[in-house]
């Protein structure tokens, strides 16, 4: 018997360790613990309403976690992966209405062979491509660029406006103001000391001058598993010197200093200067993969 629930606060830390267990050598770029650690800058409350479980008789078999109103990341136990009486279970009821609302909606549902093809057979539509990378850890890690000349901190909510600063001009291009900034800081915080904050190593580049100029933050899902590189940005005004490179080693440095296998991440296909970044520090491209998006009245 397949259940649809919605966990509470108390099952994150049990959601968590189920969703690290998923993540393998042969990762296609699912929902990773590390994405319910940044989407818990909204608080823990938020998050665990926002996640849906699947479960067959009392296991848990795919979780998913609403990002916005209109968009569904998944994740499968990889064993049912091909699973065609799940995924029909769980098509059914991505188009009924009980997770997502009626009109433009997306599924992410990368590597999930029957589900992807129920949702396809329903009048599902690919959207935008998606590129996984990974880097493998098991083996040397490349040096930092040395023309780069980053010095890269582990920091924690003591920094939180200095990190999310940078992450802010790197993803909007302008300066916050003061209010947003300490907006934004305070929900940076609220995850950095969340339930998945033991997951989390945050990192800020400074130049040669100090000044801060590239961050990232790392997730692991526990020894020997891939670990995630979610955010990484480069203050707009300080591109093209090769942070975005360094502090994604510097990253994967931090990972495989945790024990992470992999450092992994996926990039828009299209953002060709985020594929540069990560080919430029090592990683190895798989198949690019798209969500699956429908229109419903």
């Amino acid at each position: 018997m397949t259940t649809l629930t919605t966990p509470t606060v108390a099952q994150l830390p049990e959601i968590a360790r189920t969703l690290s267990e998923w993540q393998t050598a042969g990762w296609k770029g699912f929902l990773h613990p590390g994405d319910l650690g940044w989407h818990s800058t909204a608080g823990a409350e938020r998050l665990a309403a926002d996640l849906r479980c699947w479960s067959v008789h009392g296991s848990v078999v795919a979780i998913g976690m609403l990002d916005g109103d209109d968009l569904l990341r998944l994740a499968m136990k990889p064993s049912v992966l091909d699973d065609d009486r799940l995924a029909r279970r769980v098509a059914a009821d991505l188009t009924s209405g009980r997770v997502l609302r009626s009109g433009t909606v997306s599924v992410e549902a990368r590597g999930m062979h029957a589900l992807r093809a129920r949702l396809r057979a329903q009048g599902w539509d690919e959207d935008e491509p998606w590129t996984p990378l990974h880097l493998d850890l098991t083996g040397p890690v490349p040096a930092r660029p040395r023309e780069a000349a980053l010095r890269v901190e582990e920091v924690g909510p003591a920094e939180a406006e200095r990190w999310t600063a940078v992450h802010w001009s790197a993803f909007r291009g302008t300066t916050p103001s003061a209010e947003d900034g300490q907006r934004v800081a305070r929900r940076w915080t609220t995850m950095a000391t969340g339930p998945f904050a033991d997951l989390a190593h945050h990192l800020v580049g400074y130049d040669d001058t100090d000044q801060p100029v590239a961050v990232a933050t790392v997730w692991t899902a526990g020894d020997g598993r891939p670990g995630l590189v979610e955010p990484m940005g480069v203050h707009r005004d300080h591109r093209g010197h090769g942070y975005g490179t360094a502090i994604t080693l510097a990253g994967a440095h931090a990972l495989r200093q945790h024990g992470a296998s992999a450092a992994a991440v996926v990039a828009e296909s299209s953002n060709t200067g985020a594929l540069a970044t990560y080919l430029a520090a090592g990683f190895t491209p798989g198949d690019s993969v798209a969500d699956l998006t429908r229109t419903q009245d």
